[in-house]
């Protein structure tokens, strides 16, 4: 059975018929994946997806007949928003794409008192996290915001629990709040002084493992948990 390609695409449906007119989605279409007439694609948004036929593919317009119309059951069980200090550029891109495909809501890097690194392309890493929402089956790409400071994680989510993963704190327990952010720090770990904010500031400071996790691993773990437990 030939794969069904899946995107998150807006759309209007007039009469069973739908038009993109995306120029890079249709290049993507005509000359990556050189689909044709005739074949089956998905296109999701966040209220539903469709089924849809390929009736005529150009480079301005693609036209599609709505074959089956259906909600998107592939619902996480919390929201969680993700703030993750910035990594080596080919570590913090692994990191974003799986928190992706885990369902976290956002994602804001930051900068801590041992973080090394400071650039980010943030187009290239939108376009990461859509390509792992279409992949994952989610129907929502998280919102990839600006770099902030760490004390700033504190000042913009006062009304939010606060989870952050450092060796030092306790095994994660259950989580009832249906919204909570979740912390990762730099490969060096966090300082004293922000484990002190940290407490002052109410956040929970748990422990992933005894081990030393990379800050990917550490993201994968910590986003599983965050949403799921």
């Amino acid at each position: 059975m030939k794969k069904i390609h899946r995107f998150i695409e807006e759309y209007e449906i007039n009469d069973k018929k739908v038009e993109v007119k995306n120029s890079p989605l249709l290049h993507q279409w005509k000359n990556v994946l050189k689909f044709k007439e005739g074949e089956q694609i998905i296109l999701s948004n966040s209220n539903e997806e469709i089924l849809a036929e390929i009736k005529n593919l150009s480079k301005d317009i693609c036209e599609l007949e709505v074959i089956e119309k259906y909600q998107n059951k592939n619902k996480v069980k919390r929201k969680v928003h993700l703030f993750l200090a910035i990594l080596k550029k080919e570590n913090f891109e692994i990191a974003l794409e799986k928190a992706t495909e885990l369902g976290i809501e956002s994602i804001t890097s930051i900068i801590t008192e041992r973080t090394v690194k400071t650039g980010l392309n943030f187009e290239r890493l939108e376009k990461i996290a859509k390509e792992a929402s279409e992949l994952s089956g989610r129907n929502t790409i998280p919102k990839i915001n600006k770099t902030i400071s760490y004390k700033e994680i504190f000042e913009i989510n006062i009304n939010k629990k606060v989870i952050l993963f450092d060796m030092v704190g306790e095994k994660i327990k259950e989580i009832k709040d249906e919204e909570l952010c979740i912390v990762i720090g730099p490969e060096g770990g966090f300082t004293e002084n922000e484990l002190e904010m940290a407490k002052e500031n109410d956040a929970i400071i748990a422990s992933l493992s005894p081990l030393t996790l990379r800050g990917e691993t550490a993201t994968i773990v910590a986003s599983y948990l965050a949403i799921n437990i």
